[in-house]
């Protein structure tokens, strides 16, 4: 195929997405300009771009092609039909012979319309070939598979002038080991995994002769990968190259972000580095935008909790706080009550670290205690940008609490977040930092205090017999999670018990003889409803306690 015919036929099929309207006129003339100059091959375009995800691409292309659709490399498929070919020579061409007889090579392809690696295969084995089309991820993990077990890929695991042996001055050593093609094929492929297993972090774990590789996926960890010890020099430094962080520094712990294209859409990472024993531990949270949608009654709040919540928060001015320990879903909740709010005569600010959804329609800002923008600089200054209302990421001292309290005073409606176990928790944690009780009383308007339980499989019903093979939830008899909660309202009661100092305890009583429930009482509820189980509330919460 020539390259005019090879141009031919991308316009075809850009003018198929067009007429499906799965692509506009302005995506198919930029997915068209950049196939003619690039000179990548056209799914990395499409999805590099973000015009289409790589499945959805590859359905496409089955469609416009008239060819069987893939969901996976076929059962059927045996390595032995790869003999004499290169596996790099496929995996860069991103081509995999599945199949063949005495006619046909089926050959599954990323890009039909680079044509000349699929004719130099067919050239090879003297059969017409059929196509198949596969994402090139999946033909890059099935390769990566068979490069693993060839006997020429262990020679990254001896210790022969190993990275493990650099110095840690040796710069430039550590950019090239970082930049050698197992080292960003087994980063890529990682986070690319863990994307498509919907996980919420990736653990990168040195020990004395290996490294771990684990997710976690609906609040618990499971181990997915391992990887040579000589390879962790490498694999740290890609990490480091990527969030921009200092290759250089291995003895202290470095904070940063990264994004990378998955799949036609852009995924932040806030990344974490600690120096261990056994070298650098890295952990790469994941924060999927497109993964999670913003609504209250998707994260499981029921008819009562959602009233409460937007009586709450939309009130004219206060402070409305969602509390919980890291990875309880505090942040995610009160975007839900955003995208509410979020109307044209509505200014928003947020004040972050990081900036974990990006919203349209609100001005998001992002902290930097590098150049001493910290979350109290950053409030102030927002104050004098006449918002309606904050979001502030987390009230970490009583500098910055007292400028959410002045910011609540002078008319502002205030969102924010602590790490406490309950709700009367945040009012005592508050008053603690050394903000006047008779302050707290007239500016909280309620305090929300949430956890995350795993949600009972709806395939298989938890059934340990059913779950070993259930699909739905790969064995765990899980699927999903879902909240809960105790909710505290500030009445004039509470208001004076908070000015007289009374205790946690004390408050805690109070809100329950008014309309509080419990949060153990809540999960108690779901495992009622087979919801959840009572191992998995116990797991979260104390049900005999408070938390």
């Amino acid at each position: 195929m020539n390259a005019a015919s090879k141009i031919s036929k991308i316009e075809a099929f850009l003018a198929f997405l067009e007429g499906e309207k799965i692509l506009t006129a302005h995506s198919a003339q930029r997915a068209s300009g950049a196939a003619r100059t690039s000179g990548h091959p056209f799914d990395t375009v499409m999805t590099e771009l973000g015009l289409i995800g790589e499945q959805d691409l590859a359905n496409n292309l089955c469609r416009f092609l008239d060819v069987p659709v893939l969901a996976e490399v076929p059962e059927q498929f045996s390595p032995k039909i790869l003999a004499g070919v290169q596996l790099s020579y496929l995996r860069e061409n991103a081509v995999l012979p599945l199949e063949m007889d005495d006619r046909q090579l089926v050959v599954a392809v990323a890009d039909p319309f680079s044509s000349d690696t699929i004719d130099a295969l067919a050239f090879h084995w003297e059969r017409t070939p059929s196509l198949r089309i596969l994402p090139r991820r999946m033909i890059g993990e099935c390769i990566e598979r068979l490069e693993r077990s060839a006997a020429d890929a262990v020679s990254l695991e001896s210790g022969n002038a190993g990275p493990s042996d650099f110095g840690s001055d040796d710069v430039e050593r550590l950019k090239d080991f970082a930049r050698e093609a197992p080292i960003v094929r087994f980063v890529a492929d990682t986070i690319h995994r863990a994307v498509d297993a919907k996980a919420t972090d990736i653990h990168i774990e040195p020990f004395e002769d290996h490294v771990r590789i684990r997710f976690r996926h609906d609040g618990m960890l499971s181990s997915v990968d391992t990887a040579a010890s000589s390879m962790l020099s490498g694999i740290s430094t890609r990490i480091k190259i990527l969030s921009r962080l200092n290759i250089a520094e291995r003895r202290l712990p470095q904070d940063g972000r990264m994004r990378i294209a998955v799949r036609g859409r852009d995924i932040d990472l806030r990344v974490s580095v600690i120096p261990s024993i056994h070298g650098e531990a890295i952990v790469l949270r994941i924060l999927d935008r497109a993964g999670v949608e913003l609504k209250l009654e998707r994260l499981g709040f029921d008819e009562a909790a959602k009233a409460k919540i937007r009586t709450m928060s939309q009130a004219a001015n206060g402070i409305v706080l969602v509390t919980g320990p890291t990875g309880s879903g505090k942040t995610t909740t009160l975007y839900s009550v955003l995208a509410e709010r979020s109307r044209p005569d509505v200014k928003i600010f947020t004040v972050e670290d990081p900036v974990e959804y990006r919203m349209a329609g609100i001005t998001q800002l992002q902290v930097n205690p590098a150049i001493d923008l910290d979350f109290a600089t950053a409030l102030r200054s927002i104050l004098r940008q006449d918002p309606d209302i904050i979001l502030l990421g987390e009230i970490r001292d009583r500098e910055t609490a007292q400028i959410a309290i002045q910011a609540a005073l002078t008319g502002h409606l205030v969102l924010s977040t602590l790490h406490t176990n309950s709700a009367a928790g945040a009012l005592t944690r508050l008053r603690d930092m050394g903000v006047d009780g008779y302050l707290l009383g007239a500016t909280i308007r309620g305090v929300l205090a949430q956890r995350l339980l795993r949600r009972i499989c709806p395939v298989c019903h938890g059934l340990s017999g059913a779950s070993t093979s259930c699909k739905g939830c790969n064995g765990s008899g899980y699927s999903g999670r879902t909240v809960t909660y105790e909710m505290l309202q500030v009445s004039p009661r509470i208001a004076a018990l908070i000015d007289e100092g009374a205790s946690e305890l004390e408050i805690a009583k109070a809100a329950a003889e008014a309309d509080l429930i419990p949060m153990a009482a809540h999960a108690t509820s779901l495992v009622r409803s087979q919801v959840t189980t009572l191992e998995e509330a116990r797991r979260v919460i104390d049900l005999d306690g408070s938390g």
